[in-house]
């Protein structure tokens, strides 16, 4: 009777001992399914091209865009900017970092509050500069070639819907995002930090004389200068717009440069246009390396010929396809001294910061043996 109650007694233990490790490694598994889901997700890269209107942006987005195994969106925050018209820069930081996150996670359900129609990819603002939505499988009736046609995609693929720009981002193992509408890197913080993502920046400054003079001969910025004018509760003024882009350019750098958060290890690499176009090839090579892209013989005769004039067809469709080391000094030339001792009256702690030294007179700032690009600054690295 004894031995009876005993095997009972054991089966009973059995059972308990089997359903408390069939419950454990239950609890096991469900642990481990977002790690085996982060892995799958950290097989993408996720660049931010972080900087200002009139800065070179174009130019060093097309530099990923050509890249084959990138998908490549310019500017996707002008639609949260245009659909929430009168709020300020500071308000709108969520809703452009939210719609970015989704975009980095291959979601564009996100695009549509935002916009006045959202049924064909031709609806996303700038869609024809991105080489992925102009290629299979975006846009199955693209042809294969090595350099996508912005004429023959707009004839080919404006009617392609919308919801193959998920498919497409999926087949990409990078995904770049170029945007001129952060003015904090505080607001970055927690896509750094996300899990599900694996997200590098890219911070581009420019001289802020060249900027200022780029934007007079640019007719298409008013919109953008009342939004930003509306951080110091002022009417569209283009010296409150320039002395707010200097401030944000400084205190993007100093975040990540002095006592940086741990997150950002790594993560962030500032370039001076200056630098980059006095030597594309090398520098284009720098940030290839820093996002972990490989540079074919193809893309790197591209990149020079595109940076030297070499490819004057193209230069309809990209204003920077001339000498652009020549370009970088077309404020010297054009902007009126009166107007270049304003810029540097408020921009005056960036110039120091980025390194452009400061003219006394007309006669320096026409003189161009006189290098105004100081000693190239010291990339931030990481301080163990």
């Amino acid at each position: 009777m004894k031995s009876g109650k005993l095997s009972i007694y054991l089966r009973y233990l059995i059972i308990c001992v089997i359903l408390v490790l069939v419950m454990w490694l239950s609890s096991f598994q469900v642990y481990q399914a977002p790690k085996e889901r982060f892995k799958i997700k950290q097989t993408k890269t996720h660049l931010l091209i972080l900087t200002s209107w009139r800065s070179g942006s174009s130019f060093v987005g097309q530099l990923f865009n050509q890249n084959p195994d990138v998908f490549y969106l310019m500017e996707p925050a002008w639609h949260v900017w245009t659909r929430l018209p009168k709020e300020p820069p500071k308000l709108l930081h969520l809703p452009v970092r939210d719609l970015i996150r989704s975009i980095f996670l291959c979601d564009m359900s996100a695009f549509p509050p935002y916009m006045s129609q959202s049924k064909y990819i031709s609806d996303i603002f700038m869609w024809q500069e991105s080489r992925a939505l102009c290629s299979y499988p975006a846009c199955p009736n693209s042809p294969l070639t090595d350099f996508f046609n912005r004429s023959e995609c707009h004839t080919r693929c404006r009617n392609v819907p919308l919801d193959k720009m998920e498919e497409a981002c999926r087949a990409y193992s990078h995904v770049v995002v170029k945007t001129v509408r952060f003015f904090n890197l505080e607001v970055l913080y927690p896509l750094l930090k996300d899990p599900s993502l694996n997200l590098k920046i890219i911070h581009l400054v420019r001289d802020p004389r060249a900027v200022f003079s780029s934007r007079e001969a640019f007719p298409y910025l008013e919109y953008d200068d009342a939004t930003v004018s509306k951080a110091q509760n002022s009417k569209a003024n283009i010296s409150v717009v320039m002395e707010e882009i200097c401030k944000a350019q400084v205190q993007i750098y100093k975040l990540a440069s002095q006592n940086p958060q741990p997150f950002l290890k790594n993560r962030y690499l500032m370039v001076r246009y200056e630098d980059l176009v006095r030597n594309p090839v090398d520098h284009i090579r720098e940030m290839y390396d820093f996002v972990g892209l490989s540079m074919s013989p193809k893309l790197e005769s591209w990149f020079y010929n595109i940076t030297h004039g070499l490819i004057p067809k193209e230069k309809k469709f990209l204003p920077f396809s001339e000498d652009s080391k020549k370009i970088a000094q077309h404020w010297r030339e054009k902007l009126h001294f009166s107007k270049v001792k304003e810029v540097q009256k408020l921009c005056q702690q960036e110039m120091e910061v980025f390194g452009y030294q400061l003219v006394e007179s007309e006669r320096e700032q026409k003189n161009m043996l006189l290098d105004l690009l100081l000693t190239k600054l010291d990339k931030f690295e990481w301080i163990h």
